[in-house]
């Protein structure tokens, strides 16, 4: 008798770990002494197939499927991977929304692989933005950078000066003595402006040989003062080759103004550059006539 209740238990047993789907016992093959542990054996069928199910899903990446009870104590571990994945992947979604400082600490090895990750990834992100916002060649910021933080400065209402600035002969510098030069001309010129501002002030190449200074709290008497000793330091240092110059326009919006739009900023700075170009050529000929 008990051979055969042993040997029933036996195959019901190896059944359920090798062949699960078909494992089945009938309690009634069994003799009385024998059918709880057969019903013990049932349970462990039942928390198998259970175990087997839910790791297959998880293993597909089916994070939305539904946990087995706490009865079930074989499922514990695959409750926590479980856990852990989906908060991964919440994680990893901040991440993609441009959050790098997500961190893993429950991973083990994966932990120090992700948050090298998102520390490239960051450090990549501020690459990408420096090269966005900044003129390769004189290291100041460029056209993207002015009209996102003139616009701010606008909107503060705060009396605001900005200065438009043109180089002068960067053509014909680059015409007879070469590109390399022009950009030395242009890397001069930014050097001395820089050496005249403040470091929070805003300093940008617009393009080509065009420049804009912006300051917030400073009035249009000052930039003027500032801009007349550039000039004078940067056009006394000529050379046997050709001459240093610029010409600027500087216009000043009192504080509570109601100016938002930066091109119209640009657009008035233009128009008191070619002012000054206009009275500065006129100057030039009238000394030629001498």
């Amino acid at each position: 008798m008990e051979e055969k209740n042993c040997e029933i238990l036996f195959e019901y047993l190896r059944d359920i770990i090798y062949d699960s789907e078909n494992a089945k016992l009938d309690l009634e093959q069994l003799d009385e002494p024998f059918w709880k542990l057969g019903k013990g054996l049932q349970y462990l069928d039942k928390a198998v197939k259970e175990v087997k199910h839910y790791s297959a899903e998880i293993s597909k990446g089916n994070l939305s499927i539904e946990a087995p009870g706490r009865d079930n104590f074989l499922c514990e571990n695959l409750k926590n991977i479980h856990a852990n994945l989906n908060h991964l992947t919440w994680q990893a979604k901040q991440v993609a929304k441009g959050d790098y400082s997500q961190s893993v600490s429950y991973l083990g090895e994966f932990s120090e692989a992700f948050n090298t990750m998102t520390k490239q990834l960051k450090e990549r992100e501020e690459e990408l933005e420096e090269e966005a916002y900044r003129d390769k060649l004189t290291g100041i910021g460029n056209r993207h950078l002015f009209h996102e933080r003139a616009e701010t400065m606008l909107a503060t209402g705060k009396k605001i000066v900005f200065c438009y600035c043109d180089l002068d002969h960067l053509k014909y510098v680059n015409d007879y003595f070469g590109h390399q030069e022009g950009d030395q001309y242009l890397k001069h010129f930014v050097d001395i402006v820089k050496a005249n501002i403040r470091s929070g002030d805003l300093f940008v190449r617009l393009g080509g040989d065009e420049f804009c200074i912006v300051l917030l709290n400073c009035s249009k008497e000052i930039m003027k003062k500032k801009f007349e000793h550039v000039y004078e330091v940067f056009c006394k240092e000529e050379d046997n080759d050709y001459p240093k110059s610029f010409s600027y326009g500087i216009t000043e919006l009192p504080e509570r103004h109601d100016i938002v739009s930066t091109e119209e900023i640009l657009q008035r700075a233009d128009e008191v550059m070619y002012e000054y170009k206009r009275k500065h050529k006129e100057k030039y000929l009238k000394q030629l006539e001498k």
